[in-house]
């Protein structure tokens, strides 16, 4: 059945306010990565005996702020690609999908266990004054993870301003 001009599906209503809230998402994860750059930045002048406690402090606020909101961003891509919003291409919504996805991989597999063997080791320093490798090798690549994430930020922002658009209505 043929819907009559006007008239607006379910799916055409949840699709615009599930872009919002997944592209809030998005900005509040990039937030989130900048502020995790800077908390391991400041592990350098952290004395190892309030490592621990610097660190801990630190990791139920992640656990509290970072896992819910990746874990939002990539349902509500998900979602998106049952509800394509319209004027969104499909391969933009996948595209951040994929992004959304290879942080939540390349923090368990990369950063996630770098940090832990800082973690481990209770200190950024080594005993002989070196940094330990696993703090180098993150700081130096951390910059791959924020900007990942700052690009599916900007691609959802990008969406929200397509969808957001008036419609233009035919003359008759």
């Amino acid at each position: 059945m043929a819907r009559r001009l006007g008239e607006v599906s379910m799916k055409d209503r949840w699709a615009f306010p599930v872009l919002v809230l997944t592209a809030t998402a998005g900005a509040f994860a990039a937030g989130l990565a900048w502020m995790t750059h800077m908390h391991h930045r400041a592990l350098r002048f952290v004395d190892p005996a309030r490592m621990a406690d610097f660190d801990s402090g630190y990791e139920r606020l992640s656990d509290l702020t970072v896992i819910p909101a990746g874990v939002l961003g990539v349902v509500g891509s998900m979602l998106l690609l049952w509800l394509r919003p319209r004027g969104v291409a499909p391969w933009l919504i996948g595209t951040t999908l994929l992004l959304q996805l290879s942080v939540f991989v390349s923090r368990i597999w990369l950063w996630g266990s770098w940090a832990e063997e800082v973690r481990a080791a209770g200190s950024v320093w080594r005993a002989d004054g070196s940094p330990h490798e696993s703090y180098v090798r993150y700081m130096d690549t951390n910059w791959v993870r924020i900007l990942i994430i700052t690009a599916y930020t900007l691609l959802a922002a990008g969406m929200v301003v397509r969808a957001g658009r008036p419609r233009r209505v035919p003359r008759e």
